[in-house]
């Protein structure tokens, strides 16, 4: 295959590249509904917090101060999270914890401080020990959460969740689009290489890829009546490949040259971004539709990889009276 790779890039032309501009954009601040409640919430965790150094600093003095069963359970549940827990990493493998802690309450549902990070201590350790359960090469602490709440005689039995897991890297899912390409439309990255499983076909992805952005782009906009014609002035033209937009072909691997169609789909709809959206706001083509379409698989100027080149035309369409300016005139004859 790398043979075949080389004598690839041999047929392949020099990519004429455009440099991409980069575009200004802004953004537009709307006030938070939610600011308050956030507010509040980051202000209780602070005060929870100083009152975790207070008793920590001073475990023989029990004060008198108290707070309510619900904000001690929501200080603990959340403080434990805020300083432990690692939710945006991904995990392959995850593990469920339960433990059960009791916490004495008054009659009118209040907790001692104290008593509130007694139990944040306690479920430290639990979670500790839990996670060192844990066989997992990278291991980290996902989420805590508070599963039950039950009364008992001598206080209330809170029962928590801790939720463990394996931290690793990942190959993000590749979620493919629909397009004109079905099970039958896996093709070589260039004419006049075939498809994958008959090379003998002589086409290729990228003329593939021309004819139905044609069919897409420029097509249903070649009409008029019988005694007009189209005209296209100030016309535009763009060259660009993989290396100056995401979504166009792109391969650095010499070994697997083949497009399978759900991937000529992904990069049939990314010509068509680029066509269609990004380069008439990146220059301002407004009033302009692409009249031509080339696209062409070559190697890089490099030679490290090959990609599809591109040559979009555009124009501004105008009509004219054939009787006024005639038909299209023919050089040769």
């Amino acid at each position: 295959m790398r043979k075949n790779f080389v004598k690839i890039l041999t047929l392949c032309c020099a990519v004429a590249m455009l440099s991409a501009c980069n575009k200004d954009t802004s953004t537009e601040t709307r006030p938070d509904e939610n600011t308050v409640q956030t507010s509040n919430a980051i202000e209780q965790l602070r005060s929870f917090g100083k009152q975790i150094e207070n008793v920590h600093a001073n475990p023989e003095t029990k004060s008198d101060e108290t707070l309510s069963l619900s904000d001690a359970l929501w200080d603990v549940e959340n403080h434990f999270n805020l300083t432990y827990s690692e939710v945006e990493c991904y995990y392959d493998q995850i593990h469920h914890h339960e433990f059960t802690i009791s916490i004495p309450i008054d009659d009118q549902q209040q907790v001692l401080v104290y008593d509130a990070v007694a139990l944040y201590d306690q479920v430290t350790d639990e979670a500790r020990t839990a996670l060192l359960s844990d066989e997992f090469e990278n291991k980290g602490f996902i989420s805590l959460s508070i599963k039950e709440v039950r009364q008992e005689s001598r206080g209330t039995s809170v029962t928590f969740l801790g939720k463990t897991g394996n931290r690793t890297n990942y190959n993000p899912p590749i979620f493919h689009v629909d397009g004109p390409f079905d099970v039958d439309d896996d093709w070589i990255f260039a004419a006049p290489f075939g498809k994958c499983d008959d090379p003998d076909i002589p086409s290729g992805a990228d003329e593939q890829l021309q004819e139905k952005l044609y069919a897409e782009l420029i097509e249903p906009f070649v009409e008029t009546s019988d005694n007009y014609r189209n005209i296209y002035i100030d016309r535009k033209r763009y060259v660009f490949d993989g290396s100056t937009y995401s979504g166009i072909y792109y391969n650095q691997n010499p070994e697997n040259l083949c497009i399978e169609h759900a991937y000529m789909n992904d990069y049939y709809n990314g010509e068509k971004q680029v066509i269609q959206n990004i380069i008439p706001e990146q220059y301002h083509l407004v009033g302009y539709r692409p009249i031509s379409i080339e696209i062409n698989g070559i190697a890089t100027e490099d030679g490290n990889a090959v990609t599809h080149s591109n040559a979009i035309e555009y124009g501004i369409q105008a009509r004219v009276r054939i009787e006024e300016f005639g038909a299209v005139t023919s050089l040769v004859n």
